[in-house]
């Protein structure tokens, strides 16, 4: 059956500058001294120091195992997720995950305190150069049970700078997805799929092709996020 029922949930953000209360100082030498602090700059992992940070501001992380699936990063992602579409019926049309992903810059008090101790650790100021995003996700697989196998539909990931512009995108991919004409378009991506496969062709180069079949001129170029 190719149907795809399910709820939809609205994007909502806090207050862009909510990073802003320091560490205990029980637990801020040891981390701003020996902590990883790496910052994932087209994405939106967060290392142990910044979880550390969101966490006594009071913002719930997400792990979520299957966020890079595509990128062979088996360990997945930390986060602020809230969910996006949510699947409701058993079909061969199937929500592999949809999310919506926020990342927040470190102000305030915060930042003071990750300043002084950068005067020892430099490379923490790395933790500084961060502003706030956020983005979508959705990603529809087909279950081929013919070759017992599960192929890609659509896999989207675009980033914004600000709430306007993520919420204005969500509701337009809302209203392509409620009005069901792409449905009709997902043999013409089981072809496609084929063809990709044999002739190799690059992972997401064959995810914008996706995007485009379906969605036509309302597609986004894919910004790709892993």
């Amino acid at each position: 059956m190719m149907q795809l029922d399910y709820k939809c949930h609205t994007p909502y953000s806090v207050d862009q500058n909510i990073v802003h209360t320091p560490l205990s100082s029980m637990v801020v030498a040891d981390l701003l001294k020996t902590g990883q602090c790496h910052v994932d700059h087209e994405g939106f992992d967060l290392n142990e120091i910044e979880r550390a940070y969101y966490e006594v501001n009071g913002l719930s992380l997400y792990h979520d195992d299957t966020w890079y699936k595509d990128g062979g990063k088996e360990s997945g992602t930390n986060s602020i997720l809230q969910p996006w579409f949510v699947q409701t019926n058993k079909s061969s049309l199937i929500i592999d995950h949809s999310h919506f992903v926020f990342r927040y810059p470190i102000t305030g008090e915060a930042r003071n305190q990750i300043l002084e101790f950068s005067k020892e650790r430099p490379e923490l100021l790395r933790l500084l150069s961060v502003n706030f995003k956020c983005g979508l996700d959705l990603c529809i697989d087909y279950i081929n049970e013919e070759d017992a196998i599960i192929e890609p539909v659509v896999h989207i990931e675009w980033d914004f700078d600000g709430m306007f512009d993520l919420i204005k995108a969500a509701s337009e991919v809302m209203q392509l997805v409620d009005n069901k004409e792409w449905i009709e378009s997902i043999p013409s991506i089981l072809r496609y799929n084929k063809l990709a496969k044999r002739k190799k062709v690059d992972a997401f180069y064959q995810a914008d092709t996706r995007a485009m079949i379906l969605f036509g001129s309302k597609a986004y170029k894919l910004i790709s996020t892993l």
